[in-house]
């Protein structure tokens, strides 16, 4: 009986600890989910944000919205850059599909011949454009960083397609000092 009884302890601490590993694992593929699909961290990597976001800001880009809501103007993405492989970029949404963007001179935007009021730019240094015109085709989007005039954004290498864009920035998580939400 006590061979039994040794026997049934040793059975009952295997099961507690292959439920214990069953969560760790259970724990570990949901995080795993929760980051690919729904919420991922990054690291601003350049000044083309400032002062919104800062060289070194870490952020959490939500993956999740884009499917339902769509990308709009004045939202602030991460994307992958069309022109250099494995680089990421955060900029600003200026235009969608369908809108003509112009850049005047005195620094001004305009969307479809209307004037950009809620512009984001870095106030302590005034915009310079040549007066480009962009058409934004379908799926396609044009950004620019809020540090327009060290930013190299859609004014260089044009509109991107939707399908490059892979989350929103709606937190900045460190440094403590500037924890908030992104707009």
């Amino acid at each position: 009986m006590d061979e039994k009884s040794n026997s049934s302890k040793i059975n009952k601490s295997f099961r507690e600890f292959l439920s214990y590993v069953l969560v760790i694992i259970c724990a570990i593929i949901v995080s795993v989910l929760f980051r690919i699909f729904i919420f991922e961290p990054f690291i601003v990597p350049t000044s083309s944000m400032e002062p919104t976001l800062m060289i070194n800001d870490k952020v959490i880009v939500n993956k999740f919205s884009y499917k339902f809501f769509g990308i709009k103007r004045g939202e602030i993405i991460v994307f992958h850059s069309p022109v250099e492989n494995n680089k990421d970029l955060v900029k600003r949404v200026i235009a969608t599909e369908g809108e003509i963007v112009r850049l005047e001179p005195d620094g001004s935007i305009y969307i479809n011949d209307k004037k950009l009021e809620n512009d984001y730019y870095n106030k302590n240094e005034k915009p310079v454009y040549s007066g480009q015109v962009y058409e934004i085709g379908k799926d396609e989007i044009f950004v620019m960083g809020d540090n327009r005039n060290d930013s190299y954004d859609s004014r260089y290498f044009g509109p991107i397609k939707e399908d490059k864009v892979f989350g929103k920035v709606f937190l900045i998580y460190w440094p403590p000092s500037r924890i908030g939400i992104v707009n």
